[in-house]
């Protein structure tokens, strides 16, 4: 099981996830991304069964659910901006 938690750790810390850019924009498969991260904590979280990994486990969620909160926030931001430009440019 340790060998789970070490690869976790080493996909999580590559930063691929978080590579959107105030160009760009957020982009809903990162947001579906963090979901499906979300998930595995929960997860992990129900499966820990030493303390050290329920403490762990518990990290994750709670950086998961921050993560997603964050992004599905800026998520909706976004679309509200670009329906207000659409707005703006028909009259």
């Amino acid at each position: 099981m340790c060998n789970f938690f070490k690869c976790k750790c080493l996909r999580l810390g590559s930063g691929r996830a978080y590579s959107s850019s105030q160009k760009t924009g957020i982009n809903p498969a990162i947001v579906k991304e963090a979901g499906d991260e979300l998930r595995q904590a929960y997860q992990i979280l129900s499966q820990a069964d030493e303390e050290d990994l329920v403490d762990y486990a518990v990290f994750m969620v709670k950086a998961a659910e921050k993560r997603y909160g964050y992004l599905l926030k800026k998520l909706k931001e976004q679309e509200k901006r670009e329906s207000l430009g659409a707005e703006g440019g028909e009259f």
